[in-house]
């Protein structure tokens, strides 16, 4: 959907008029799918931050009095056992010394990051099992978040804060320190926070939020040039670009916290909280029908977290029930399609684009509350996704009773937003899974159509690579281009992407989904990646990757390229290394990528001349060192190069396999997990989508 194009903006509801006033009732029109919507629930229902029950129990923003013991005999849980020892165990004289020695006041990307997760963190851990010193901490990490003359590096116009960024995670983690430990938290603070979100949080918000809603005309957003510890760029057109982004619902967590917190004490509260309703309801209308998320499971977590959190506390506070606005069950199992744990990392995933961790336990732990839904549930439980981190909201939501067990309807093979095609044989850690990578541009992406990951045994075998730098002056910025995925090269160069002006925004590169077959043992899927590689001005007529994939551990790929000049073409698969126990080797037509526990055998085959060999990646190795095999052809118009990648445990025997050609049609022979393989390849004329038998 184009931002311009929003409904709202469609019955003639311009940004000037908008900011004029609160919204209008047509303004609140349902704007999710039909049928999702929920109705407003009945005022009984609502509860005021701060105000006691008619029992004289406190009820808070997030959670009440009452609910202490059970919290408490969450945190008793082995699954939550890590991240509650990395809180109440934390570093307090290292935390100290960084607020009262170290802050840089204009450092707001990283240095209030910190001093916002120690509030945060203490705060709740103060609230939960109160300890002097704990509270001590959290006093000083108030004081020292107030002291920071802005909480967002977005203004307006030069001068008004836009509280699309650091302000509104700050805010709330302010907001809730002051609500769960009220007058303790010091002198004059209830009085300082309410000031400070109603001059500041609760207006930014409504500007990062409108901003995104409204374009006409749009606002004159820029970075704050004080800030020291973030690249500047190019924030003019952010309005649009965040519009269908994470960030929009950051943004609306903010407002609709600050509206929460003030109900009945500023006068723009319900104005806050009828936006922070709307952006809710825009952003659910935008989601994809399937409710995968487009920027990854990781982004998933952190703007459903946020999104749940605003979900909670405008029902507790203004009563308006958004549970039904989503399928929230089907999310938990988009989260789990796209898990991938393994031996080095229990909270890997498939990780397109900066998606580089599983979905976070926090959005799951709610999903299985309210829903019991078992297989959200199932997640929030399975070992390692907890340590140090924001998982408070975890143990605040978590429900005992709810079975943890992944639902006998979940499927194996799916196709997610952006366009992606998940495989697996299973769910269980040495199960093999394989993500191809079609479809259109998305924020938070990397030049990579037509990239594939595999991983087998625990084992990340064919890699798409983690933790690119956002920052364009980072060396680390090249793992966003094509030739850091296993991918494919014409003239040494990768397909259209961006340097960076705006940011980690989406680019113009798209690849298509020609066909895509599954069966109970197998899947194949055909994608077109031409104009991707048309667009970086390379002198392409087809660029299409085949593959078929045996669950038994068999991948092949089939890369088709024809150009209107005699080119190079190189098709990489990258190692995972980052832990140093990766390896790469090459010898005539085969390579191997080892890792402790399986191993990836690749036999190449080809029209042309090739040469099967290892490298790495052009960085500096105080940055990471990154191996990946790459078969090389020589410079043609017409290239065909097919590979056959077969993983095994460590220790166990190769397959056995041989490819030959007829014409245009490939045949591998040999035997697989033990059992004899005859698998063909055959080109067709009148279409891109090969004909495979098995």
């Amino acid at each position: 959907m184009n931002p311009s194009s929003d409904s709202a903006t469609k019955r003639g509801v311009t940004r000037r008029k908008f900011l004029q006033g609160s919204l209008g009732a047509g303004a609140l029109v349902a704007l999710g799918r039909p049928g999702k919507l929920s109705a407003t629930v009945a005022a009984g229902d609502a509860a005021t931050g701060w105000a006691p029950t008619s029992g004289g129990v406190r009820r808070g923003l997030v959670f009440d009095d009452a609910d202490g013991p059970r919290i408490r005999a969450t945190l008793a849980r082995p699954e939550f056992a890590a991240f509650w020892a990395s809180s109440t165990g934390a570093d307090l004289a290292a935390d100290t010394r960084f607020l009262t020695d170290e802050l840089d006041l204009t450092k707001r990307n990283t240095h209030l990051l910190r001093a916002t997760a120690i509030l945060q963190r203490t705060a709740f851990t103060q609230a939960i099992a109160p300890e002097e010193r704990q509270l001590a901490l959290a006093r000083l990490a108030y004081r020292r978040v107030m002291d920071f003359p802005r909480w967002d590096w977005i203004l307006e116009d030069g001068k008004f804060p836009v509280g699309v960024m650091r302000g509104a995670s700050t805010g709330i983690a302010v907001i809730c320190a002051l609500d769960w430990l009220g007058d303790a938290l010091g002198d004059g603070a209830r009085e300082a926070v309410v000031r400070r979100v109603g001059e500041e949080m609760g207006p930014a918000g409504f500007r990062a939020v409108g901003g995104m809603t409204h374009h006409e005309p749009m606002p004159h957003w820029s970075m704050d040039p004080v800030v020291s510890d973030i690249d500047h760029v190019d924030v003019s057109r952010w309005p649009e670009v965040l519009n269908h982004t994470n960030l929009r619902i950051i943004a609306t967590s903010g407002l609709a916290a600050a509206a929460c917190f003030l109900k009945g004490r500023h006068p723009d509260a319900e104005k806050w909280f009828e936006l922070s309703r709307d952006s809710l309801r825009r952003f659910a209308g935008w989601m994809p029908a399937d409710e995968s998320f487009p920027e990854g499971p990781g982004y998933w977590g952190f703007t459903f977290t946020y999104y749940l959190l605003a979900v909670e506390m405008l029902r507790r506070t203004w009563g308006a029930d958004e549970r039904a606005v989503l399928d929230f069950p089907t999310m938990a199992r988009y989260t789990l399609a796209a898990a991938m744990p393994t031996l080095a990392r229990p909270d890997d995933c498939v990780n397109i684009g900066d998606a580089n961790t599983a979905a976070s336990v926090n959005p799951l732990a709610w999903i299985a509350r309210e829903f019991r839904d078992s297989t959200a549930q199932a997640q929030v439980v399975r070992p390692g996704l907890m340590g140090a981190g924001d998982f408070q909201w975890a143990a605040i939501w978590f429900d005992a009773t709810v079975p943890p067990r992944i639902a006998p309807d979940v499927t194996l093979d799916r196709e997610v937003a952006p366009g992606l095609v998940l495989s697996r044989s299973g769910w269980a850690l040495e199960d093999r899974v394989v993500c191809l990578r079609s479809g259109g541009p998305v924020n938070h992406e990397h030049a990579d159509r037509n990239s594939v990951l595999f991983a087998a045994w625990g084992e990340r075998l064919i890699n798409d690579p983690l933790h690119a730098s956002y920052s364009v002056s980072n060396p680390l910025w090249l793992l966003r281009q094509t030739e850091a995925h296993s991918a494919v090269l014409i003239d040494g160069r990768g397909h259209a992407y961006h340097h960076g002006e705006e940011g980690v925004n989406a680019s113009k590169a798209s690849a298509t989904l020609l066909d895509h077959r599954v069966a109970h043992d197998w899947m194949r899927a055909t994608s077109d990646a031409t104009d991707a590689y048309r667009l970086a001005g390379l002198p392409v007529q087809r660029v299409v990757r085949t593959i078929v994939f045996l669950k038994t551990g068999l991948l092949i790929v089939f890369d088709a390229v024809d150009l209107t000049e005699a080119k190079t073409v190189e098709v990489r698969f990258q190692a995972y290394n980052d832990d140093r126990r990766g390896q790469v080797s090459a010898a005539g037509a085969t390579f191997a990528i080892e890792r402790p526990g399986a191993v990836l055998h690749g036999r190449v085959a080809a029209e042309g001349e090739v040469q099967v060999v290892s490298g790495r990646l052009d960085l500096p190795a105080t940055v990471g060192v990154y191996p990946f095999a790459a078969v090389r052809a020589v410079a043609a118009t017409r290239q065909r190069i097919v590979t056959a990648a077969s993983a095994i445990r460590r220790g166990g025997a190769a397959d056995a396999l041989h490819w030959s050609r007829v014409g245009k049609t490939w045949r591998l022979t040999g035997t697989h997990a033990g059992q004899a393989l005859r698998l063909t390849i055959e080109e067709r004329a009148e279409t891109a989508v090969p004909i495979v038998v098995m």
